[in-house]
């Protein structure tokens, strides 16, 4: 709940523990208020100012006859406040079935807290996880559509001496502000309905090579961190530093956001044009590419050219930018990741194509892809990281995925990719906000809402002679080397000790589902050469994200680590920080957070 007191108006927001949550010197948005309010525990002073707002926001009417007949507004206001704790205002009501809380809003923890610790964490995990998810789907009478689309908020996990201190940041806060008040977004979105959408009365400026200084928080940057952002000034609060220089968040879009890595303050919104790679705007994707020397390398999708264009650029270890090749024999498609080798990066056009004929594209991603199409095939494109230009090409079945697991070049010619991958893009309508507050937690043996895919092999093979010589490009097919069964073997939001990215590896780790219907409720880890899993359930319900690996420093295996995952603990209804042996995938110690964390999508970890 929200406490108020008279020291010059501030206040601060309370969590389920009692936690310190923030400070301001702003007055509260009463459509954000969780319920049920405790009367009692405001002072008088604030009161009618309370009421008065959250009645003129969310009952009109009432406010109204408030102004005609004024001895009867408090009554009307006790009336208003009773009917916000039942129907009227469901966005924060704490939703029957636990296993949903992750898809509403949750409070903001801006002070550093301590958490209580079960078990013991090893003395070499040392260091800070950072994870991104959004700190609600709800501003005032607006809900986002899509799980995709939420207000962004980052959390920070110090692990020092075996004890583990927690604090979090919202991160568009501007945003959601002009979003409360209107009940309208302003733009487009992933999945947001177009009746609530509106265009050009909220200005976004993001430093771009042209406008020399971006904006704070007018935009939502939620999905995956780039650490160390090649160009960038550290930007860190007082003298403490944290284990980066620079933290940049990212989302499926021509958008990033420096965060300060020790307070999580976003700092400014800048696109990819601020490292002068003479590139035309477009859509790019969340998860890019990385060189040995902190290169960066993504593409750029251009919808207005003709036909569409992928141009795949570097930033290099200096913070300049070139297009290392352009591609234009590829359907227009939302890509996720980028996948990459030591020596190549390899761009992966799956079914998701822009361009439905009865959509309006500037409305949303969703709405704007076409019907799934069995016959068409998946498109594989290999370009050389130094020389530039595409190489290799190759087709494969149709299918749909969002990430990489890892990808090498093996000693027998071919490139190796795994990678989890979707028999169609039905997830995608299927993680609609409503869909999961409705289905997930429910036992449903074709669950379009779960979150995983076929742990999948493909291998690009001969990819050095791909090119005829007179200069034309060779198509061949990407060959399927194994998949697992999906039964025992699915698994979605990959990691692996980062050691072994873009090099020949052993284990994979991600979510898992055992139970369908639950989204997500265990974590797995794939043995690549024995094809075995092993999987880690605790035994009561909970729902746990993306498996972070840190490896121990004086390891001599690849597994010798251990995993960090933030879950959902449905039966305390709270979240925690579970740390898991990686080599048996046995819980090893877990850190009670006092609230519940959004549900979100990645994290970085940093040593110290």
């Amino acid at each position: 709940m929200r406490q108020f007191n008279d020291d010059g108006g501030q206040y601060e927001i309370r969590g389920m523990s009692g936690a310190n949550v923030q400070h301001s010197t702003e007055e509260p948005h009463m459509a954000t208020l969780p319920m049920p309010i405790k009367i009692e525990a405001i002072p008088s002073i604030y009161l009618f100012t309370i009421i008065s707002r959250w009645i003129s926001f969310n009952c009109p009417f009432l406010s109204k006859i408030s102004i005609m007949f004024p001895s009867t507004f408090l009554v009307l206001s006790s009336i208003a406040l009773g009917i916000s704790a039942t129907a009227g205002d469901l966005h924060h009501q704490s939703p029957a079935n636990p296993f949903t809380l992750g898809f509403f809003g949750t409070p903001e923890i801006r002070d550093s807290i301590n958490l209580k610790v079960k078990g013991k964490i090893p003395r070499w995990v040392s260091g800070s996880l950072y994870r991104g998810a959004a700190a609600t789907w709800d501003s005032g009478n607006y809900t986002s559509e899509h799980w995709f689309d939420g207000f962004s908020r980052n959390h920070r996990f110090e692990v020092s001496d075996g004890k583990v201190s927690y604090h979090s940041r919202n991160a568009s806060d501007e945003l959601q502000d002009f979003v409360r008040e209107t009940g309208l977004y302003p733009g487009g979105s992933f999945g947001g309905d177009p009746c609530k959408a509106i265009f050009g009365a909220f200005q976004t400026t993001y430093r771009d090579g042209i406008n020399p200084v971006g904006n704070v928080s007018t935009d939502t940057v939620t999905v995956s961190f780039i650490t160390n952002f090649p160009g960038l000034d550290r930007n860190v609060s007082g003298t403490e530093h944290g284990p980066f220089v620079t933290l940049v968040k990212t989302t499926d879009g021509n958008a990033l956001q420096q965060l300060d890595p020790v307070s999580l303050e976003p700092i400014e919104l800048f696109t990819y044009q601020t490292t002068n790679v003479n590139i035309t705007d477009g859509k790019t994707c969340a998860h890019p590419a990385h060189g040995k020397s902190g290169e960066i390398y993504n593409y750029m999708l251009n919808t207005e050219a003709t036909p569409p264009e992928y141009n795949i650029f570097e930033v290099n270890s200096s913070g300049k930018g070139s297009i290392l090749a352009t591609i234009t024999d590829a359907p227009a498609a939302y890509i996720h990741s980028m996948f990459s080798t030591e020596n190549y990066v390899i761009l992966i056009v799956w079914q998701s194509d822009f361009g439905k004929k009865t959509s309006k594209p500037y409305y949303n991603v969703l709405d704007n892809l076409k019907d799934w199409d069995p016959e068409r095939k998946t498109l594989f494109y290999v370009v050389d990281k130094v020389k530039g230009g595409v190489v290799a090409k190759y087709t494969s079945e149709t299918f749909f995925a969002f990430h990489e697991i890892n990808s090498f070049e093996d000693s027998d010619g071919s490139i190796v990719i795994d990678l989890p991958a979707m028999k169609t893009n039905a997830f995608l309508e299927a993680a609609r906000i409503k869909n999961l507050r409705t289905y997930v937690g429910h036992h449903n043996a074709t669950a379009p809402h779960d979150l995983a895919g076929t742990f999948r092999r493909f291998r690009l093979q001969d990819y050095a002679h791909g090119i005829q010589a007179n200069g034309t490009l060779i198509t061949r097919p990407a060959v399927v080397d194994f998949e697992l069964d999906f039964k025992s073997g699915n698994i979605e939001l990959p990691r692996l000790n980062q050691a072994y990215h873009g090099k020949p590896y052993r284990y994979a780790y991600g979510i898992h589902i055992k139970e369908r219907g639950f989204f997500t409720d265990s974590l797995i880890k794939v043995d690549t050469h024995t094809r075995r899993t092993n999987i880690w359930k605790p035994r009561t319900p909970h729902l746990p994200s993306e498996p972070v690996f840190v490896a121990n420093p004086q390891g001599t295996c690849e597994d010798d680590g251990v995993l960090l995952t933030m879950a959902l603990d449905a039966n305390r209804k709270q979240s925690v920080l579970v740390v898991i042996d990686a080599k048996n995938m046995k819980e090893i110690a877990r850190a009670e957070m006092p609230l519940v964390a959004g549900f979100g999508f990645h994290g970085v970890w940093g040593n110290n």
